[in-house]
């Protein structure tokens, strides 16, 4: 059987839903892509889904990194996937960093809500689960365009917005 792997969310775009709304656009933190995704790929992995906040990661607080290190922290599980928002997922990295916890985190996120037809959030939320089915080397790392960095290593290059090796 394989090791259990604990999900959490914390918003941003990947988890993004826009319900109709009388006067103009907004957007509301839905429930975790992570389920719909395992659903439709036919997953088998044992996975745990919480939340820990539904925010857009522009206006995650220290309050809910705080509340995202307590359940790094206190859960059994030795591997952790953490949907987060692009814009800010690098200083939440270097914040559960600080922790220098037992265990193997991995952020990931996406640049188009899930719902959409063209998002790249089922290859990143695949590509990070792969990553985790087989990394052993505990730390904190980003995964996200098919590439998995430790968080240090990782920077967002500011033309094309894609993550990659720091320059």
């Amino acid at each position: 059987m394989a090791e259990k792997v604990l999900v959490l969310q914390t918003g941003g775009t990947i988890d993004k839903c826009y319900p109709k709304t009388i006067l103009g656009y907004s957007f509301e933190i839905g429930e975790p892509a992570v389920s719909r995704v395992l659903d439709r790929a036919k997953s088998t992995l044992t996975v745990e889904i919480k939340t820990v906040c539904r925010v857009d990661s522009q206006d995650i607080s220290q309050e809910d990194r705080t509340k995202l290190a307590h359940a790094c922290r206190e859960t059994d599980a030795k591997k952790i996937m953490i949907t987060h928002g692009t814009d800010t997922m690098v200083e939440t990295a270097r914040m559960l960093s600080e922790e220098q916890l037992d265990k193997i985190i991995v952020l990931t996120g996406s640049f188009l809500p899930e719902t959409f037809k063209n998002s790249d959030a089922d290859f990143n939320i695949g590509f990070a689960f792969g990553c985790l089915q087989t990394m052993t080397s505990n730390g904190v790392y980003l995964s996200m365009n098919g590439c998995i960095l430790p968080w240090s290593k990782c920077g967002r290059d500011s033309q094309t917005n894609m993550f990659g090796p720091a320059s």
